[in-house]
Formats: C-alpha cells, structure tokens, sequence
C-alpha cells in the first residue's frame, strides 16, 4: 500500500472511532449501527468484570441504547490514538473518558477512564468496528451505581449537537 492510502486509512479509522464517540453521546443510532460490522465482540471484562460477548450489530444496537438511553447526557471523550492497519484489518488504541449524568439526589455523575481496543474491518472502502474492548484504568470517579439507574429505563436528554 501507497504512503498515502496508509495515510488516508488512519484518518478513516480516526474518524470512525470520533464518529462512535459521537453517534452515542447525540443517540444518533443509524450514525452507530452504520459504524459497525455485522457480527460484534463487545468485551466489558476488564471494565465491569463480564466476559466477552459475541453479538450481531443489531444485538448490540440494542444493549447501546438500553444503557445510553438511560442516561440524561453522555460525553465520550477520546485521544492519542494509536492505530495499527495490515491490508483490510485494523487496531485502534485510544484513551476514553465517559462522563454520565443522570439527574438524581446526591451524586448525579459517573467518570470512567480507560481505554478503547478497537478491532476494524474495512468493506467497501469504509471501516467499521467488529470488536470493542473497554478497559477501565481507574477506579470510578462519581457513583458508578448510575449505570444500574440508567438500566432502569430512559431519559430525556439534556439536548442533542
């Protein structure tokens, strides 16, 4: 591959993982299933202790706004990414840092910080997302109990960008 198609495709991939930051924190669900391959590894084991699991897109479609939709606002906030392209296959590594706000009595916020191993796969010259690990470096900061609050069911957002 050319200098400048290695080139264009980390810029693809940078703009994939800005847009799956983006596509949930607005709940623009066609921008996020339109990111995504149809079969999903979505590995939560070292971020809440679950083992991986393997899904369609649509199963994870699902999951993502059960648990978004629960929250007033999100903000996904990603950086230094660091990403690796062999042919059609990609890895991404990124810092995250998800706030989470949910209006409530006392502590009405959750911070994780963490990381994001992607795995891409690119198909008809657009790279989507077919394995998401989130790996949580710290302890949370706030009341991590506000993800059970958002599993209770949804909430108006604060207003969309």
């Amino acid at each position: 591959m050319s200098e400048a198609g290695m080139f264009a495709d980390r810029v693809a991939v940078a703009d994939t993982v800005a847009r799956f930051s983006w596509a949930q924190d607005t709940r623009d669900w066609a921008a996020l299933r339109s990111l995504l391959a149809d079969r999903i590894t979505l590995d939560l084991s070292e971020h809440f202790d679950r083992p991986a699991e393997e899904m369609s897109a649509e199963e994870f479609m699902a999951k993502a706004q059960a648990v978004l939709e629960g929250f007033a606002v999100t903000h996904h906030a990603t950086s230094n990414l660091v990403t690796e392209i062999k042919g059609h296959e990609a890895t991404c590594k990124a810092y995250v840092v998800a706030y989470h706000h949910i209006p409530a009595d006392g502590a009405d916020w959750c911070i994780m910080r963490g990381y994001w191993h992607l795995s891409l796969h690119k198909s008809r010259e657009q790279w989507r997302i077919q394995r998401i690990k989130v790996v949580r470096s710290t302890p949370f900061q706030g009341d991590p109990r506000l993800y059970q609050l958002a599993a209770d069911g949804p909430r108006a957002p604060y207003s969309r960008v």
